[in-house]
């Protein structure tokens, strides 16, 4: 193992969000605002070559903090590496790959059980699979869960004249373009509009038709993050509206300089307009794009067949990324 990089614990979240913003490995969801909302414990750590910041990587951990954990309400975390505009892409790869070697053999040490769910922007998973490569002993070698998620191009429906015009609107299902043509017909709008309480109403009852419970803890967790996140600009709220004013359906769209994530959604239960969730998720890409100058949206995993053909059917192209797992018997 190269002794050439040393790692060490990031010392504020200032610090941390100084580097990590600069990555372009960076998501909102490793920000110093979402990691300090979230609900769960974590620790991030820099890279460093003399005194130099190569890389950071964020984990998220169990309470007793001896294990590497997932989280669902934090997509992404993992490693994030330098962005050096000037370094051969050859150079570059290589020295990326001996950092990721650097912080295996790092958290293979110090933490029993490990799960990391990287970024699609994390694209060499040779230093996973050849962790302890040759060996026969399963604790021995990480797990790479295949996951994937939709990116929408939405810049053009920036300053748009004729939404039916444009490629991205062409490109939808048959059924969504029904949708927002009966939305126009009915004069469905959608605003900008934080009302958490009533979003979380709409979402256990979501969850309840879906047969799933949603723990008290996790409401909490869900509503500090929209709250700090659209505070601090982070994020938005929108709320579509039936031509009675009456809120039909909310979404909560996240951002960064990179690109917006789609976050929470669920509709009204007491409505009746098929087209709800279309109309909102499609007037979001529309102020995404003219309001906060948004080009891109993850869609935030496409890996359930329910709610992924939804997702799909707005167009976007598949991303894939990795959830990396280790179980070690020490």
């Amino acid at each position: 193992m190269s002794s050439k990089f040393t790692i060490e614990e990031v010392e504020t979240i200032e610090d941390w969000q100084k580097f990590a913003q600069t990555s372009l490995q960076y998501t909102m969801f490793v920000s110093s605002v979402y990691l300090k909302t979230f609900g769960g414990k974590y620790k991030t750590f820099f890279v460093k070559k003399g005194i130099e910041t190569k890389a950071g990587f964020c984990i998220l951990l169990s309470d007793d903090e001896k294990d590497i954990v997932l989280n669902e309400l934090v997509i992404y975390s993992g490693i994030l590496f330098q962005n050096d505009k000037f370094k051969k892409e050859v150079k570059a790869r290589s020295e990326r790959f001996e950092i990721t070697e650097t912080i295996i053999d790092y958290i293979t040490k110090a933490y029993e059980n490990i799960e990391i769910a990287l970024t699609p922007q994390v694209d060499d998973m040779r230093p996973f699979i050849w962790h302890n490569y040759g060996s026969t002993k399963i604790d021995k070698k990480f797990n790479l869960d295949l996951r994937y998620t939709s990116y929408i191009d939405i810049s053009e429906l920036k300053n748009i004249e004729n939404e039916e015009d444009t490629t991205i609107f062409k490109s939808l299902e048959t059924l969504r373009q029904r949708n927002i043509r009966k939305a126009r017909k009915e004069d469905s709008v959608t605003v900008e509009e934080l009302t958490v309480s009533l979003f979380l109403k709409f979402y256990v009852d979501l969850m309840h038709k879906q047969n799933e419970t949603v723990s008290k803890e996790k409401l909490d967790n869900m509503l500090n993050i929209i709250e700090n996140t659209v505070n601090n600009n982070q994020a938005v709220m929108l709320a579509t509206k039936n031509n009675k004013e009456e809120i039909i359906y909310l979404a909560v769209f996240s951002f960064d300089k990179h690109r917006a994530y789609y976050l929470f959604g669920a509709g009204n239960p007491e409505s009746k307009e098929v087209y709800k969730g279309t109309i909102c998720f499609w007037d979001g890409f529309i102020k995404l794009a003219n309001d906060y100058n948004i080009k891109e949206v993850d869609m935030e995993g496409v890996n359930s067949p329910s709610r992924g053909w939804f997702k799909l059917s707005f167009g976007g192209g598949l991303r894939s990324y990795y959830e990396v797992k280790l179980e070690q018997n020490k």
